[in-house]
């Protein structure tokens, strides 16, 4: 029987790989699915064997923390692979982890294929080499990617984003013209999915609350996390920093959180790209470990942290970035924003442009999943 792994190690990659599996099965039922993921493969039917749960972390020194538990799961995976010999090893993003996963496939002859590839366009270039050697071939998932895989002489293809079919057409229905609220501001706050993301971001947000509210009285925040999230920590820290319960609601459905909002802010990520199909202004925060962020900025080569804002090339909605990520500036942004119609819309309008190039004609993942048959799994 045909095996198909995919081996992702985030959330975003596991919601994107869960909707590749989920027409990989219409085209190739019979197959069995097997993943490192997390809630959403499992919700498609993936035997998961691993969790990434214990995974979702960023940056250099959290990853150095990590780097027991990193090794012991990678071990696993390994493991697995040698044991069960998969046909196809499909790989999504989480570069440091799947670049191993790669090596041993290719001792083993097993075909990888890259579903959403590193950025090397952001940081270490170099690592296109070792995509070129190993990888069959890869997905992109941002037009301008395309160019950069075909001109390093990579098979690359690319069907548009797979957040525009997830999102766009679904979000689109809910916002209409006529639907009004309050003339109190509606804010959301998603402070990251990460453990080390809420540690680093929520007292920054607590402040935030409590300065906005200062002057905005009527103002309401809305906090969603969505399925696969732990948000344990920020729901304890809301309520040992005595936020009153009337001020916030704290949801699963981010769709009708964000639909409802005047502004949202965002940790950097997948989901600052997320928000800018809501026709909202954005606001983009991230706070790093010092150390960390200081080997970033060394290896980073992109001006901007903000998908949107590197999509754009140019700064489209604000960055908030370690020291700047401060209550006050974040009151500053809300309060230009809010008292603002002009600058508020030029941000929705400069959006709504950056968005609209991910469209095209087909469904990304789709289209994704009948290319990993035609060429890998028609003949197994």
């Amino acid at each position: 029987m045909t095996k198909v792994l995919i081996v992702s190690g985030e959330l975003s990659g596991d919601i994107f790989a869960s909707g590749l599996i989920k027409y990989l099965k219409k085209i190739k039922p019979e197959a069995m699915y097997y993943a490192m993921g997390g809630e959403n493969l499992k919700s498609e039917g993936a035997e998961l064997i691993a969790n990434i749960d214990e995974l979702a972390v960023m940056g250099f020194m959290e990853v150095i923390c990590k780097i027991k538990t990193i090794k012991r799961v990678l071990k696993s995976v390994s493991s697995w692979i040698r044991i069960n010999r998969p046909d196809v090893i499909i790989l999504v993003d989480f570069p440091s982890f799947n670049f191993k996963i790669a090596r041993l496939s290719n001792r083993l002859n097993i075909p990888v294929l890259y579903f959403i590839p590193p950025k090397i366009w952001a940081s270490r270039y170099k690592r296109i080499n070792f995509i070129k050697r190993y990888i069959k071939f890869v997905i992109t998932i941002f037009p301008f990617e395309l160019e950069i895989y075909k001109k390093a002489g990579i098979e690359a293809y690319y069907f548009g984003n797979p957040l525009y079919e997830l999102k766009y057409k679904h979000i689109i229905i809910k916002i209409k013209p006529e639907d009004k609220k309050g003339n109190y501001p509606v804010i959301s706050f998603l402070p990251g999915s990460r453990k080390t993301e809420l540690k680093y971001h929520t007292n920054r947000i607590i402040k935030s609350l409590r300065l906005i509210k200062s002057i905005y009285k009527d103002a309401f925040f809305i906090f969603p996390f969505r399925k696969g999230i732990d948000a344990s920590y920020f729901i304890r820290m809301l309520r040992r920093k005595n936020i009153p319960q009337d001020w916030y609601a704290v949801t699963g459905s981010v769709d009708d959180a964000l639909v409802s909002s005047d502004i949202i802010v965002v940790a950097s990520g997948t989901a600052s790209l997320e928000a800018g199909f809501y026709k909202k202004p954005v606001i983009i925060v991230y706070y790093l470990n010092f150390l960390t962020y200081i080997m970033a900025k060394i290896l980073v080569s992109v001006k901007y942290i903000g998908l949107i804002n590197i999509l754009a090339n140019k700064l489209v909605v604000p960055e908030l970035i370690e020291l700047k990520f401060t209550p006050k500036n974040v009151f500053i942004e809300i309060d230009k924003i809010l008292k603002d119609d002009f600058y508020k819309n030029s941000i929705i309008d400069e959006i709504a442009n950056v968005m609209s190039t991910l469209k095209t004609d087909v469904d990304p993942l789709e289209a994704s999943a009948n290319l990993i048959y035609d060429k890998i799994l028609k003949n197994i």
